[in-house]
């Protein structure tokens, strides 16, 4: 199993590599490799096993019974009539029987079908929200690692960027410091404006450090999530905006959450189940029917005081079985009122998950909407930070502008861009998070994403 799995997502880094790895393909990449999905899974495929256990809760049972030991028998009538053929009858008979230390054997097939059973009803609701409760965790697990994929995807994009734009401000701050030691050493600059330029330079530096370990930390992070080398994953298009449509109103989307919320429906599970183990407590719940049949041999051979001896009863019977508890020493209202405790602690817990699904979904709603503000605040920034840097460009190459404030105006350039990119990111990711509370995010959202998307170069190290 576990080579069919490693052949599948070779051949799917193979074909993804063709175009570069997208979200989709980082994606399914992830759900072959992670190991805590795979415990997800095989959580989830432990808990479908409760439909069965659920429905052989009243299906009949059969068992078959044996024994072999020793034992010892000692029998005696007075008094029986007895009459047979060619003897004819009399009264007043004595029957004697005695087995000592004989071999005694035993066996006996008892099937039972149960017909009533407060304990089975509540056993059987029980199994059966165990089974749905496990389809609703799995579900979320699925969601849970859609956003950790895009996560970890997006925090590679975001840290290259960073890591670039360091890179060719680095590159500016050291042929900035390298013309102001040129023009120190003609007269033109003091030498402040010198050990500026090449204090700059150096946290420029630091900060290129920085990045290159984030970097390495968030490829690290997502080669162990997805099992793919991030050296070709696709890009954000420069300059250009994420394309989403507007979130509906908040009003729709809670509604949608409290239909669809993972969570919430476990929850309303759970709530079920403890109203459940309330009634098999009940006084008129009590009761059990069920029809016993039983087919079995017993038997006992020796020698005892009358000589060998063979002592043999068969029995087969069919008869409806009833058991009603009288006195249990409290053990039964004990258990009810645990129930009814327990039952209202699962109310509470619902009505906790309702308020927590309707925080988080405004919560998320509201980062969408910023991150809509925020993508088209940055980019007018962008814009003028360009502006700004052509002018300071200009006006150091006439004197009326420092190789610093040149520096200055291109790292609020690159900065901008940084910023820019990863609003988008946040943007996409908000999208997402919002999709996930509401339980309806799915591999159809990322495939959206990827469209967003541009083939990148593959990075070199």
């Amino acid at each position: 199993m576990k080579r069919i799995a490693l052949t599948a997502l070779l051949l799917q880094a193979a074909s993804a590599g063709a175009d570069g790895i997208g979200v989709t393909d980082a994606w399914r990449a992830a759900m072959q490799h992670d190991p805590a999905f795979a415990a997800a899974r095989a959580q989830w495929e432990a808990g479908r096993t409760h439909v069965a256990q659920g429905r052989a809760l009243w299906l009949p049972t059969l068992s078959a019974q044996g024994s072999a030991g020793r034992g010892d028998q000692q029998g005696e009538t007075s008094g029986a009539a007895f009459s047979a053929p060619g003897f004819g009858s009399t009264t007043g008979v004595d029957f004697q029987t005695s087995v000592s230390n004989g071999t005694a054997r035993r066996w006996a097939f008892v099937a039972e079908q149960p017909l009533y059973d407060s304990v089975r009803m509540a056993d059987l609701t029980a199994q059966r929200n165990l089974a749905a409760a496990a389809d609703a965790l799995y579900h979320e697990a699925r969601q849970e690692l859609l956003l950790r994929t895009a996560r970890a995807y997006f925090a590679v994009l975001n840290a290259r960027a960073r890591l670039a734009a360091l890179r060719q401000l680095h590159a500016a701050a050291e042929q900035a410091g390298a013309a102001a030691q040129a023009r120190y050493a003609s007269g033109d600059i003091p030498v402040t404006d010198m050990r500026e330029a090449q204090a700059s330079a150096d946290a420029v530096g630091v900060q290129q450090l920085d990045a290159q370990s984030a970097l390495t930390l968030s490829e690290a992070a997502f080669t162990d999530l997805t099992g793919l080398q991030p050296l070709a994953l696709r890009e954000l298009p420069p300059g250009e905006p994420a394309q989403l449509p507007a979130p509906a109103a908040l009003d729709d989307w809670t509604q949608r959450a409290l239909a669809g919320s993972p969570q919430l429906a476990a929850q309303r599970l759970a709530a079920a189940t403890a109203a459940a183990q309330v009634a098999r407590f009940g006084w008129l719940n009590s009761p059990r029917v069920s029809v016993v049949a039983t087919l079995g041999r017993e038997s006992l051979r020796g020698n005892g005081d009358f000589g060998a001896a063979d002592i043999t009863a068969r029995q087969a019977s069919i008869a409806l079985q009833a058991s009603i508890p009288l006195y249990t020493g409290g053990m039964r209202l004990a258990q009810r009122h645990e129930a009814r405790a327990l039952e209202r602690k699962a109310s509470a817990d619902l009505g906790a998950a309702d308020q927590l699904v309707r925080q988080q979904t405004r919560a998320a709603w509201l980062d969408l909407t910023t991150a809509i503000a925020r993508v088209r605040a940055l980019q007018r920034l962008h814009g003028s930070t360009q502006e700004r840097l052509d002018a300071t460009r200009l006006g150091a190459e006439i004197g009326d502008r420092t190789a610093l404030e040149l520096l200055n105006a291109e790292a609020d350039f690159l900065r901008s861009g940084t910023d820019f990119q990863q609003a988008q990111t946040q943007w996409l990711l908000a999208d997402l998070q919002l999709r996930a509370v509401a339980g309806a995010l799915a591999e159809v959202d990322l495939q959206r994403v990827d469209q967003q998307l541009i083939e990148g170069k593959a990075e070199s190290r």
